[in-house]
């Protein structure tokens, strides 16, 4: 089998940079669409955090994420709501990262659930935290639709608020997810044709 994608270390520092700052504007361009102009209920801000994370390594990941948020304050002209979830993002670099260390165990199918799965959970907890603790538990966004239908059938806030965000989550999470392994395998199968040629 042909060597996979490489990995960060065989980066130059000039990639890895463009890679990040290219990550963070699009995460916040994304984002910025996708409230604008489709109104789904999902966050759509780290689809290039895990790319980044996954190819180029947590630390880069985590950076990404940290200035995705930052730009998207930008873009929203300071509500300084995005920088209090700037540590969610974060997260969401470092796991990435850190599940893709071993290539070849992270491009199979039980490692892209695995992924989706440890994604999902941590970023609903620390999503969930944040709205508490910051805004009191509710923010205006799409999520606190399910918290308040949680909260009437008798969950606490915090139980409402971490379960209306775990189908969020799966599918903002996923979604990447499952297309970065896609055009990773589309990839890996277009090189061995090369290389056999």
């Amino acid at each position: 089998m042909i060597d996979s994608f490489p990995s960060a270390k065989r980066f130059p520092g000039p990639i890895v940079i463009v890679a990040v700052l290219g990550g963070a504007l699009l995460n916040g361009a994304f984002q910025w669409l996708e409230e604008m102009y489709l109104g789904w209920p999902f966050f759509f801000d780290s689809f290039f955090t895990i790319a980044v994370g996954v190819f180029f390594g947590w630390l880069p990941g985590m950076i990404t994420g940290l200035l995705s948020n930052f730009f998207m304050e930008v873009t929203h002209q300071f509500p300084w709501i995005y920088a209090q979830f700037a540590i969610v993002n974060m997260a969401t670099g470092i796991i990435s990262g850190l599940m893709a260390r071993d290539k070849k165990r992270f491009w199979t199918p039980p490692a892209q659930i695995g992924l989706i799965l440890v994604l999902t959970l941590v970023n609903s907890l620390l999503g969930a935290y944040i709205v508490i603790v910051v805004f009191g538990g509710l923010t205006g966004t799409p999520p606190d639709i399910l918290v308040s239908a949680l909260i009437i059938t008798g969950q606490n806030l915090f139980t409402s608020s971490f379960l209306a965000r775990i189908p969020l989550n799966l599918v903002d999470k996923g979604l990447p997810v499952i297309l970065l392994y896609m055009s990773y395998r589309i990839y890996q199968v277009r090189r061995e044709q090369k290389h056999y040629l």
